[in-house]
Order: C-alpha cells, then structure tokens, then sequence
C-alpha cells in the first residue's frame, strides 16, 4: 500500500513538472556560447538590416518568405515553412547530394534548426539583438471584433536564443508610412519608437515607445495627430524624435514643428513653424543631429533644407537648402556626404556636401535597381527581382554579387561579411526525365552571398509532394 502511494505521488510530481514546463515554455534548441564557455549576451543592441540576426556561431532568419499583405496569404502554411530558423556556421556548410527512392536530391544545409514557429520570414520583420533576447516581428494573428483577420498589423516578440522565454510585447498598425525603430535614449536604455496609423484607413498618425532590455515596459502614447516624424540613431548627440503637427493657429493651416524625449516623454517646440502663417514643414531624414526636411510657405516653393540640431538655431524654415526639387526619400550617410532618392525621378543621388556649392550626382537611374539595400562606408547595396549589386559612390564602379532566377528585391540582412536573402531554388522541380507531372517548389528560402559573388542556401527545403 505504501508502495503504490509513492508512485502516485512521482506521477503527480512529473505531471506538476510537464505542467509546468507547458505553462512556461522550454528551450527548443540548445544555448549559445562565446569562446570563454559563458552564454551570449549582449550589453548593446545589434542590428544586422532587419532580416537576421548573428548570435554567436549561429544565424537566426526567417525559414522561408511570405508576403501578409498578398491576397491569397495564410498564416498557418506560411508559418509551416516561415518559422524562426537558426543554423551553425562555424564550419563549413554540409549538403546531401543522394537522390532517394523518387531521384530527389535535397538541396538543404546539414545542421537547420527551429527556434519558433511563429512565421519570421515576412516583408516586416525587424529583427535584432539585446541581452539574452533575439527580437523580432511577425503578422499579426489577433482576430478583429468581427472574428477576421488583419495581417497589416504587426505583432512585436522576443525569445531567449535557446528558444525559451518567449512572449508578445504589442501590436500595431504599419501601413508604408509607418516605422518601427530601436533606439538609445537619453537615460541609456533602448525604445521600440512606432510611428503608426490610428486607423485602418491612416488617416492620422501617433507616436509610441516601449522601453525593451533586462523588463520589457508599458507602452507610452509620446504625441497623437502627428504628420510627420524623424528619429535620432546612434550617432545622434541628442537623443529624440522630431516631428510635425497642425498648429493650433485657425486663420489658415500651419504645419508646427516640436521633439519629444522618448525615454521621458517630455516634448519641447523646435521654434514654431507658427511664426509664418500658411507655411509647411515635412521631416524627410535624419542622420546623426543632421536633420533634412522639405519646407514652403505663401512666398517660396517646396525645397529640401536641413538643420543641425546641436548648433542651430531652433527654427525650421528656409534657411540652409539641401537639394532643390521635393520630394526626396531614403537619405543616408555615404562616403564622405550622403545618398537619396529624388522621388519625383526614382533616381538615387549622391551629395558629397550638405551646401549647396556642390550639386547632386545622378549615381543609379530608376532602370538600375528596384530597392536600396542598405550603405556600407563608400558603397550602395541594391536589388531587383534577379540581382544584388552595389556601387561605390567615389568612382561610381558598379559590382553584381549575384544573379538568380528570382529573388525578393529590398529584403536583406548583413553581417559585415555576407548580404543575406530570400530567392527560388535554381532547380526546384523534380527530374526532368520524369514524364509525370512534376510539383514546383515556389517557396523563397534564405540564401547569403559573400562579396565574392559564392552564394549558398541556409534554409530547410522540404520534399515538394
């Protein structure tokens, strides 16, 4: 009797215990090391372009691709390939070359590994690290009061790099006028800072933070009905975000200019746009304490100008030109000036000074690229639907890294070393000797590139059935 007793009691126990382990989550995969044998933490945020992230001798990424905003997109099945992957690279990668029983070779790496199955590969994911967490984004998968779903909307997560602790933070709207960015601020702690629609149509826009790091904080309301919006990086001495209002002005409609500390919500007025009746105000970039808008007024046409935060004055109007035609978009430190995109010709520009003694350079025409990558000191990375490519911004060389079949232009991750990316299998049918009809695999997996232009596929690539 005292015997069956006990063993009821173990089984309670290890019931309690798999309870448990349900309730709160386990590691999937195994911890990360650094050389030294102590776990990988990071005491400042790392970004790696939004698609990856490098922790250790390991790559996190997206399985493989899918676009929520497409008609025919389901969350469920993209999720089955789309998952939160990770794969050693320490060594050189393994791949099968054995056919099985139907002559099917699987083009897969030896050694990929889930870490979460919600889906990570998407046109919105913002991935990085800090501490002990991988941070990233997926659809949203909340039903609407009328039971639907809304994949506009972006659900933002974290999870140790073993897979454990997962857990939501918050969700928004993201429209293409939206952004999600991770910053330092003022008191030395890292914020989400969300700029995102009100409403499903964007009709009016506000302005969030969410303290992330060691806790995760509540979500802060920083300005509501805001038009516009620009936030500091890291080499920013003033740690804020710049944006626009209507003023409060009722003679005639007058764009108001303030800034708001992130980490302690307190908002200043950046010399009120007010004092000119009429005049308009649009926060295009920043870059440092740099920041570039476009201005206009009853007396002067819509021009791009910038101002320096830490050494000008406080009012935003026409002083210092930037560039002469508005709009302009995509502007980032390059060389020794900066890059952008006039929007009225698509072209990318190239600007070694902020004066204007120096004009513009056409750098690649609308015909060149599809999307801009991102900018490593003097070179342009770009993409289309079959290639990457940059271009060096002092002697305009222009170099392909790779060309494939089909590839998801202005989707990318970058480690210093490799351009990562999503594309087709070069060879994704079965046999072609084969006289049945044959099942195309049109999944995108991730692939990088060094800039040698040696590519290789780091997904898992299931059998097509």
């Amino acid at each position: 009797m005292k015997s069956i007793t006990k063993n009821n009691f173990i089984r309670l126990f290890l019931l309690i215990i798999c309870m448990l382990f349900l309730l709160t989550g386990c590691a999937t995969v195994s911890n990360v090391y650094n050389k030294d044998g102590q776990k990988v933490y990071f005491d400042n945020l790392k970004y790696f372009e939004g698609q990856i992230a490098v922790i250790g001798d390991y790559i996190y990424y997206g399985n493989s691709y899918f676009a929520s905003d497409g008609d025919d997109f389901n969350y469920d099945s993209s999720a089955n390939t789309g998952y939160l992957a990770r794969i050693n690279v320490s060594q050189i990668l393994e791949y099968n070359d054995e056919e099985d029983e139907d002559g099917y070779i699987n083009p897969s790496p030896a050694g990929v590994e889930k870490v979460n199955d919600k889906l990570a590969g998407y046109q919105n994911q913002n991935m990085f690290v800090l501490g002990e967490y991988l941070y990233f984004s997926s659809a949203n998968t909340h039903k609407t009061s009328s039971l639907e779903n809304d994949y506009t909307q972006v659900s933002l997560f974290r999870v140790k790099f073993n897979g454990d602790g997962f857990s939501e933070i918050d969700t928004f709207r993201y429209d293409e006028n939206s952004f999600i960015e991770t910053q330092k601020g003022s008191d030395g702690n890292y914020y989400y800072v969300i700029y995102s629609p009100t409403t499903s149509s964007g009709e009016s826009y506000n302005l969030y933070s969410i303290k992330i790091g060691n806790k995760i904080g509540k979500t802060v309301t920083l300005a509501e009905d805001v038009t516009s919006a620009v936030v500091c990086d890291e080499n920013s001495t003033i740690k804020n975000v710049v944006y626009t209002v209507n003023s409060d002005r009722t003679e005639k409609e007058t764009t108001a200019v303030k800034a708001v500390d992130f980490a302690t919500g307190e908002i200043s007025d950046y010399g009120n746009n007010t004092d000119v009746v009429g005049s308009t105000t649009t926060m295009l970039g920043r870059e440092g304490d740099i920041v570039i808008y476009s201005y206009s007024d009853s007396y002067s046409a819509e021009e791009v100008y910038y101002k320096d935060l830490a050494n000008d004055d406080k009012y935003f109007s026409n002083s210092k030109k930037f560039y002469t035609l508005s709009p302009i978009s995509n502007i980032q430190s390059c060389g020794d000036g900066y890059i952008f995109i006039s929007d009225t010709t698509s072209t990318v520009m190239y600007k070694t000074t902020l004066g204007t003694e120096v004009n513009a350079q056409d750098l690649l025409l609308s015909s060149d690229y599809s999307d801009i990558l991102f900018v490593d000191g003097d070179y342009v990375y770009y993409s289309n639907s079959t290639s990457i490519s940059r271009i060096n911004v002092r002697d305009k060389n222009t170099e392909t890294l790779v060309t494939m079949t089909s590839i998801i232009s202005g989707q990318c991750g970058y480690d210093g070393n490799y351009v990562y990316f999503y594309a087709q299998l070069e060879n994704s049918s079965e046999s072609e000797e084969s006289e049945e009809d044959t099942t195309t695999d049109t999944n995108y997996y991730m692939y990088r590139v060094d800039k040698n232009g040696v590519y290789e596929l780091l997904s898992k690539v299931e059998k097509p059935q």
